[in-house]
């Protein structure tokens, strides 16, 4: 199966390596970006070296506003809300699962399935 390219304006790289790229393009020190959030400059240190879990959602906002992005520009962000949407939605789960791991064809159940989520 051909991997295909998407540009989404998100980054696929795992939080660590985006925030430490933001932060680089942005040229904001961690306690530069420590007083745009809240958050300590040592936590913001491990975090960019992975050194901690992904942090909750409401910091995850509090860092892309401050990195001026959307909060879904993190991969694990965007994990979290199609997970959660995954666990609504168990049909829109078994079709995806069934495209995608099985390799089944995409049928037109999912086409409508995934539109009606987008609208919610």
């Amino acid at each position: 199966m051909a991997k295909v390219e998407v540009d989404t304006g998100e980054s696929s790289e795992r939080f660590s390596a985006a925030l430490t790229e933001l932060m680089r393009e942005r040229n904001l020190s961690y306690r530069q970006l420590a007083y745009k959030t809240n958050l300590s400059a040592g936590y913001l240190n491990h975090l960019s070296k992975g050194n901690r879990a992904v942090p909750p959602d409401d910091a995850i906002r509090a860092l892309a506003k401050a990195l001026r992005v959307r909060p879904d520009y993190f991969l694990e962000f965007r994990l979290r809300r199609l997970a959660a949407l995954l666990e609504e939605r168990t049909t829109l789960l078994d079709y995806v699962y069934a495209a995608t791991v099985l390799q089944e064809p995409v049928v037109e159940e999912l086409v409508q399935l995934l539109q009606s989520s987008g609208e919610g």
